[in-house]
């Protein structure tokens, strides 16, 4: 070993570890979108059958509801939620439509800076009338 190589294991280091760190946390917000876009779809999905099977009274509120506690289970994914239920018509027919977006929670991983994230989903469900009211 020569003189001129001494230290070169210190520099490689101090410029890998940096860049590592910074993939690592990439990979981590990458699949931080993937589960939120996930949960989204699901809670729409879920959210909708519902309302759609609710009277037509406590509709809109129970679809919420279910948005709301779908997306509660597990970790947490979303720094804020919202979720709208509304009734429509496809011709004659009835429907329920949710939509759900979440700002995807960025904790643990400012180090990248990047901007706010959200995630948007939504469902539509034609509305049961043969489900015993």
């Amino acid at each position: 070993m020569t003189n001129k190589s001494r230290g070169s294991l210190t520099a490689e280091t101090l410029i890998l570890i940096p860049a590592l760190t910074m993939f690592v946390l990439l990979i981590v917000y990458a699949s931080r979108l993937t589960e939120a876009s996930f949960r989204v779809h699901r809670a729409a999905d879920v959210s909708a059958r519902i309302a759609s099977q609710s009277n037509t009274y406590s509709m809109i509120s129970r679809g919420i509801a279910a948005g709301h506690s779908d997306l509660i289970g597990g970790k947490p994914v979303c720094e804020r939620t919202e979720v709208s239920v509304t009734r429509g018509h496809i011709g004659r027919v009835n429907t329920v439509t949710t939509v759900i977006s979440c700002v995807v929670s960025s904790t643990g991983i400012g180090l990248l800076s990047l901007p706010e994230r959200t995630v948007r989903a939504s469902s539509t469900e034609v509305v049961d009338y043969f489900s015993g009211r």
